[in-house]
């Protein structure tokens, strides 16, 4: 195991209160809705989907372009992704983790890790003690920790040099791109689904 790594932080400011933001996100039903995961379909649902351990597993297959390990040459090779994901951190309106423990055919694996902590915010309308409306800061971090079991790739010393040169293209090669391309959705998803079912409820 390489050990885990911030791949960007973001922040976002939504026009709902906390408590709705939380709940959203602390709804596993949801998180493909702001993770933006396509064509993943749903194997475990327990009907407890929110809270302290709540666990939501989906997969999907398909093929991936690659080396042919029996015949040789390069073709498509069958691919089944499933991911486990699992809320580690539940701390009502001030903070939320979850875990997602990604598994390619059976033997390659990473885990992602978001990070969520929420600062109420309010504005007011010019009377003391009046808020007009209530808001929600949003700060996100990211990590993902590389799992290759040793047998594949030799002792620990080569996984922790695979992991170094991985954290420094990721850093220093796409720099603010990466954390634009993966964060930066992710919170505007957030804010678009948790904006728009707050003006859907209020109509």
């Amino acid at each position: 195991m390489a050990g885990p790594f911030v791949v960007a932080r973001n922040s976002v400011v939504i026009d709902v209160p906390a408590r709705q933001v939380f709940d959203y996100l602390a709804d596993l039903s949801h998180l493909s809705e702001w993770t933006g995961e396509v064509d993943f379909r749903v194997t475990s649902s327990p009907e407890r989907m929110a809270g302290p351990g709540a666990l939501l597993q989906r997969e999907k297959s398909g093929v991936m372009r690659g080396p042919l390990i029996i015949r040789g040459g390069m073709g498509d090779n069958p691919l089944r992704v499933v991911k486990v994901s699992t809320i580690t951190v539940y701390e009502p309106y001030a903070a939320l983790a979850l875990e997602t423990r990604n598994s390619y055919n059976g033997l390659l694996h990473s885990i992602e890790r978001f990070s969520f902590e929420f600062h109420p915010l309010s504005s007011f309308n010019g009377r003391i003690g009046e808020p007009e409306k209530d808001g929600t800061q949003l700060s996100m971090v990211s990590e993902i920790e590389p799992m290759v079991p040793s047998v594949y790739i030799g002792p620990v010393y080569a996984i922790r040099l695979v992991r170094a040169l991985f954290e420094r293209l990721l850093r220093n090669r796409f720099g603010g791109l990466f954390t634009q391309a993966t964060v930066g959705p992710q919170l505007a998803r957030v804010k678009e689904m948790t904006e728009g079912k707050a003006i859907a409820g209020s109509c």
